[in-house]
């Protein structure tokens, strides 16, 4: 694939490119600031083509699902795509009267308290940060270690999110300090910083290198911990870091990070992930592995939907070569089927459960076993009965029981799957959703699959199956689909062949 190539051949270069920005060498003769400025020009062309390389997995990845909870891969009806991360922070503290004081820009205690001081005027703020991603480019350690300077310097970011010099400099400060593998895993693998990280990669905001530099002090970050001994890791401490006590570690806080953060922030992981494969920093199971393992740190409902959300952004994708698999491998449906067995009484994580599951199992029958083996099938119908009044859950519950009825035996076997209890969960779905027509859709269809492969007429039958059916036909007489699944459940029951729904007419 041309692409391919092109990508490797972007990739190698700016390799080179790094090599004699720290060496102080000339680059097809370009040095310093110029060749700086060829150097984005190279990262923004490299994540053009990662980006192209991942719809074009994308795409590729068309088989038909072994676990359809869903019709389509748009965003859930009715609920958010993401929460938000940033919460409220104290304003701004006014300046102080008169000019702008100056301060010595090579002195760390100046810089932090003139950013202080000025912290309500961008202009102020961005010449302090530039001193101090100056100062952190000198001796990254000594500054990355300072208390002080990771609060203000996020701080700085949070009041002047809109203003591109004030993000680009702490950017810049902050992949400064990333060079300094201790100072990555003891002080920038953290959520807050992580958090920032992405959602400055995420944005759309101007210049450019603001996406870029992110990017690349999230890559030192998580290099430093999975391959020390890389390029992209800095230079190895004299003596191996021991991580803080309770820190989850870079690979699983940018997980942490991704499962709390926005859906953009969400969305912009496997390119990264891709990044970091494709300069062979990290390999699928180490991404899996520390994924799955995150999934222990999720305490509240809302970080089991942000964890299960980001299954669905990973397991569709090939952000990683073979990533997919490995995170069947690594247990992460068992982790998704443990979050929604922690939260049972939620319906957004039973919902966004069910969505990430199907999106686990794909086409693949590793994970079709994997999904039976862990009880998969009793978590959607304990969420069927938990959340009855949701349409969107019994919609997408219907859609995963009614692919059940299409597994081999064995794999029925092992999920414990009866499809009598589907037939029945399915029936008092469209009893209490009447005027829901997806449902309706989805239901039918599941309905006449059963018949199908079961013939089991008396289980539809029963409790009034077929007054049911006609009521529905009857409900939704101008939809063809509810017309066609209709007619053929009514003809798989042995109904009345000449029976015909009426608009306003009750069956």
């Amino acid at each position: 694939m041309a692409s391919a190539s092109e990508l490797a051949s972007t990739q190698a270069e700016l390799q080179s490119v790094k090599r004699a920005l720290q060496s102080g060498a000339a680059y097809l003769g370009l040095q310093g600031e110029a060749l700086q400025k060829y150097l984005l020009q190279l990262s923004e062309k490299e994540n053009l083509l990662l980006s192209k390389q991942l719809h074009s997995m994308a795409a590729q990845d068309s088989f038909e699902p072994l676990l359809p909870a869903t019709a389509s891969s748009g965003p859930t009806r009715g609920y958010a795509a993401g929460h938000v991360t940033n919460g409220a922070h104290q304003p701004a503290r006014p300046a102080p009267v008169g000019d702008a004081k100056a301060f010595n820009r090579e002195n760390l205690q100046d810089v932090l308290t003139h950013m202080a001081e000025y912290e309500a005027v961008p202009a102020e703020c961005a010449k302090a940060l530039k001193a101090l991603s100056s100062l952190a480019y000198s001796n990254a350690r000594s500054v990355g270690k300072d208390e002080r300077v990771l609060a203000a310097l996020l701080r700085a970011v949070r009041l002047h999110q809109s203003e591109g010099a004030v993000q680009l400099t702490a950017m810049r400060a902050i992949s400064n300090m990333a060079y300094d593998q201790e100072v990555a895993l003891t002080r920038l693998a953290k959520s807050d910083v992580m958090g920032q990280l992405l959602t400055s990669m995420a944005s759309k905001s101007e210049p450019k290198e603001i996406a870029a530099r992110a990017s690349e002090a999230l890559a030192r970050i998580i290099a430093a911990e999975v391959k020390p001994d890389s390029e992209g890791g800095g230079p190895p401490p004299e003596q191996p870091v021991q991580v803080p006590p309770g820190s989850p570690g870079a690979l699983c806080g940018l997980f942490l990070a991704a499962c709390s953060a926005e859906a953009p922030c969400k969305e912009i992981v496997p390119q990264l992930l891709l990044q970091l494969s494709s300069n062979e920093v990290i390999e699928a199971k180490q991404a899996a592995e520390g994924f799955t393992r995150c999934e222990q740190e999720c305490k509240t409902p809302a970080d089991g939907v942000g964890w299960l959300a980001l299954a669905k952004v990973l397991s569709p994708m090939d952000s990683v070569r073979d990533l997919p698999a490995a995170l069947v491998e690594a247990g992460a449906i068992r982790a998704a089927a443990s979050i929604m067995t922690r939260f049972i009484e939620d319906r957004l994580v039973q919902l966004t459960g069910i969505e990430a599951m199907s999106s686990l199992v794909g086409n693949r029958w590793a994970g079709l076993r994997a999904f039976a083996d862990v009880g998969g099938m009793e978590r959607v119908e304990e969420a069927m009965r938990r959340h009855g009044q949701d349409s969107m859950i019994q919609t997408k519950g219907v859609r995963a029981l009614g692919s059940g009825v299409q597994w081999p035996q064995d794999i029925q076997e092992r999920a414990r799957y009866s499809h009598r209890r589907a037939v029945d969960l399915t029936k008092t779905a469209m009893s209490q959703h009447g005027a829901d027509v997806e449902l309706q859709i989805a239901a039918l269809e599941a309905l006449a699959k059963y018949l199908d492969k079961t013939k089991c007429v008396s289980d539809i039958k029963d409790a009034g199956g077929e007054g049911l059916v006609k009521m529905m036909m009857t409900t939704h007489h101008s939809n063809a689909k509810v017309q066609q699944w209709g007619r053929h459940v009514l003809t798989g029951i042995g109904a009345d062949p000449n029976w015909a729904p009426k608009a306003g007419a009750l069956p």
